[in-house]
């Protein structure tokens, strides 16, 4: 009993310092927080204790959330390099396949790299056909997780070019995000086929990276003079 009085007495000055139940919790073992709670609860703070209790929690939660974010960081790198040498594994084994050089070669071309979405632009129903045949093949990405962004001037705007591109790749229009219309001062359209520059998008990191990687082994394996995609 002598000394639970002792940690009573020792978990009250710590509050008026300004500690954080944690904090108690961690200067005192054993320490229930329902006991402690009941220690604490008639204790009056004065404003200036108040003042310094509450900085102190501020204190407390900007650590812990630097922490997490500083721990979620060093996971996500861990994550990356990993899947980036299993690409590395990989590639030797695909390369042997002419589908796979192709889409590599034309999202290393196309494709971007300045968020970790996997996105590829095209304007050539041949080409964009060819990416969706990559992803299947190579890949395994189904269609239903494949979505379309189709970026065009103002002028075509009536031409429905979502129908024509969901018929030439067999993506439901569904899988349309917003249409974006650039503004234009033309009035007269000089190409009457044109439907548009279609971006494909895999909201997939692990993809992202993965090309990525393969990429940095073809840059590689062909001695290429360039700066790591990565």
């Amino acid at each position: 009993m002598k000394l639970r009085l002792e940690d009573k007495r020792k978990a009250i000055e710590l509050r008026i310092q300004g500690k954080t139940f944690h904090e108690i919790r961690s200067n005192i073992p054993n320490l229930a927080k329902s006991t402690l709670s009941g220690w604490l609860r008639n204790v009056k703070l004065t404003k200036e204790q108040q003042e310094r209790l509450r900085k102190n929690i501020e204190k407390v939660t900007y650590n812990a959330r630097v922490k997490a974010a500083w721990t979620k960081k060093k996971e996500k790198q861990k994550r990356i390099k990993k899947i980036l040498e299993e690409a590395g594994k990989e590639y030797s084994l695909l390369s042997k396949n002419p589908l796979f050089l192709v889409g590599l070669v034309l999202y290393w071309a196309e494709g971007g790299r300045k968020s970790e979405v996997f996105q590829f632009t095209n304007s050539d129903p041949s080409a964009v056909k060819a990416m969706l045949r990559w992803l299947n093949k190579i890949c395994k990405i189904p269609k239903e997780k494949i979505n379309f962004r189709i970026y065009i001037h103002k002028i075509y705007a009536y031409e429905n070019c979502e129908a024509f591109w969901s018929k030439i790749t067999g993506i439901p229009i569904s899988n349309f995000q917003k249409t974006i219309y650039k503004p234009t001062p033309h009035k007269i359209k000089k190409n009457l086929g044109y439907k548009g520059r279609v971006q494909i998008r895999v909201f997939k990191i692990d993809l992202f990276w993965k090309v990525m990687g393969w990429i940095q082994k073809l840059i590689e394996e062909f001695h290429f003079k360039s700066a790591p995609v990565v």
